[in-house]
């Protein structure tokens, strides 16, 4: 048998599909050039719009005004942190005071209630376990009630009359009256 020869074959368009892979290489390798591009030109927008921000914020960091304000802030901050442990301090040596005071309201009551009625206080003065009462009276009897009064309050440890003046009917009087070393922790643990 015997095949036909067609001279026109190959000029008659066939159609099958073939892969060509350098035009997928192409095409991939445009692809990747545009990608870089586009994120080199967003990343250079993102950089210029930075540099931006940073050269507005160095400009009134760098402000003449800004900085003496700034300044007059870290002084402040710095003056309100030594107060405030000045402070602290303060409070702490208050409560040590309080914790160690021997003179209260009720002790102040009891000195008022021991005073006759002829008799008059015109200087108090405490240091430590310590009370100077300085006063005048008209006879000489009330001050020695008056300290003998003092002898029976809680915790008194001694009484002693250091001067007495009589001037134009009148007896100025110092009294000394020494407090027992009482603990005040036991004190407060009896009450």
């Amino acid at each position: 048998m015997m095949s036909d020869l067609n001279f026109f074959e190959p000029y008659i368009e066939k159609r099958d599909f073939r892969f060509n892979k350098m035009i997928l290489l192409y095409g991939l390798l445009v692809l990747s050039i545009a990608a870089v591009a586009v994120i080199g030109i967003y990343n250079q927008v993102q950089i210029s719009m930075l540099q931006k921000q940073v050269n507005e914020r160095r400009a009134i960091a760098e402000d003449s005004y800004t900085v003496d304000k700034y300044n007059e802030i870290k002084t402040l901050e710095d003056e309100m942190v030594f107060f405030s442990a000045e402070v602290d301090r303060i409070i702490a040596m208050d409560k040590n005071i309080a914790k160690t005071a021997i003179i209260s309201d009720t002790l102040m009551s009891e000195i008022k209630s021991k005073m006759p009625d002829d008799l008059f206080l015109t200087n108090f003065n405490a240091s430590g376990r310590d009370i100077q009462i300085s006063g005048a009276a008209k006879d000489s009897k009330s001050i020695a009630e008056f300290s003998r009064g003092l002898g029976q309050i809680r915790d008194v440890e001694s009484v002693f009359i250091s001067n007495i003046d009589n001037t134009e009917e009148i007896f100025n009087f110092v009294l000394n009256t020494t407090f027992k070393d009482v603990n005040i922790d036991e004190q407060d643990a009896q009450e």
